[in-house]
């Protein structure tokens, strides 16, 4: 353990020099020991990693950020519960930074930790996605930066995808932030909340989908044939495709409507 600790805070001493390339070879060489199972790292060290890791996500060189970022995904899995708690929250608070470059990585940060989180520890699991959630639902709900919006579309994508299940209690909130965004003047958010959606209603929560099936066909019988009819008869779609039997029983709402459309489709 001993001879580990120095040869991290030889590491760390390095990703301090003013020398970019120094600072580089040394993340290299960090990301090189997390990647090794046998690697174990004492509380020091791990508070100490995860602050320079943090750091160097604001580095002016972005593939020094980059790299940052790539070891953030073995590091996970090496340090305690409250150190990944720290992580998240920092990439959290970085998505809605005033620097569009430090949004953008941190938001790959956010991927990268949650692609990475160990399905069997449902505690940890279940801890940091409920840090994580209410930040991109509220990110969603800001128009003014597109670039966050989708960014956060597409963690809670992810998030929904993996851990849905364990999201059971923000699941009205996530419904509530998303189906706004099915009117959304630009096409990649709407193409993005969809697959949100489709990943929402596969926690077999009868309730949420339900009520997002109302939304659609309230929505297809109010609007005439636009852009958002479309969206509404592709989430429709995608839906369908993840529900599997749920959606039987809304089948004799749903088809009149989407023959309609598709004969006015036909005619225009």
């Amino acid at each position: 353990m001993a001879s580990v600790s120095y040869q991290i805070a030889n590491l760390l001493e390095k990703m301090t020099s003013s020398d970019k390339d120094f600072r580089f070879m040394a993340t290299n060489d960090l990301m090189t020991e997390l990647q090794k199972d046998s690697i174990k790292l004492d509380d020091d060290s791990e508070r100490k990693v995860v602050k320079m890791l943090l750091r160097l996500l604001e580095d002016k060189n972005g593939e020094l950020q980059n790299l940052a970022v790539k070891c953030l995904g073995p590091l996970v899995n090496k340090v305690k519960e409250y150190q990944v708690e720290t992580i998240v929250d920092a990439l959290c608070g970085n998505m809605v930074s005033d620097k569009e470059q430090l949004r953008d990585i941190s938001s790959i940060g956010l991927k990268t930790v949650v692609s990475e989180l160990p399905l069997a520890s449902s505690a940890l699991a279940t801890n940091v996605c409920k840090r994580i959630t209410g930040r991109p639902s509220s990110a969603i709900e800001k128009k003014e930066d597109v670039s966050v919006q989708l960014e956060a579309l597409d963690i809670l994508a992810d998030l929904l995808s993996r851990f849905g299940g364990l999201l059971l209690s923000f699941h009205t909130t996530i419904l509530t932030a998303l189906i706004p965004q099915l009117s959304s003047p630009r096409q990649a958010v709407r193409k993005r909340t969809i697959v949100a959606l489709s990943h929402l209603v596969m926690s077999r929560n009868h309730q949420i989908y339900g009520k997002l099936i109302n939304v659609l066909l309230d929505g297809l019988t109010r609007t005439v044939y636009s852009s958002t009819t479309r969206t509404y008869i592709q989430c429709i779609a995608a839906i369908c495709r993840q529900a599997g039997h749920r959606f039987g029983e809304h089948i004799e709402r749903v088809v009149p409507l989407i023959v309609q459309y598709s004969k006015e489709v036909m005619m225009n």
